[in-house]
């Protein structure tokens, strides 16, 4: 289906897009090229699993203590879950680390 995270990323979406011309560098957003029912669904999973896993959690909070708006902590936990999940699609393994 998709070589790696990156491409499913990005087809979701949820891929930073940069506005660059010369010297400027502009604020970074995301591309909102993919799917926008599977982006919906995939920024609904990760504000649950925030909510009912420790681990999306700790780094959710780790992301804000580091000084990231809540929608661009959101994001990065999107991307940990992304991660995660192609790797347990493509090893074929269940997660079983976190948990309450």
């Amino acid at each position: 289906m998709y070589e790696n995270d990156k491409k499913l990323i990005a087809a979701s979406g949820l891929d930073p897009s940069t506005y660059e011309s010369g010297k400027y560098a502009g604020k970074s957003r995301i591309s909102k090229r993919g799917n926008r029912h599977l982006r919906r669904v995939i920024w609904l999973m990760a504000t649950r699993v925030i909510i009912s896993n420790n681990l999306f959690r700790a780094y959710f909070y780790k992301r804000r203590n580091e000084g990231l708006p809540y929608k661009m902590a959101v994001l990065a936990t999107v991307h940990k879950l992304i991660r995660i999940m192609f790797v347990m699609l493509s090893r074929k393994t269940y997660f079983v680390k976190g948990g309450n």
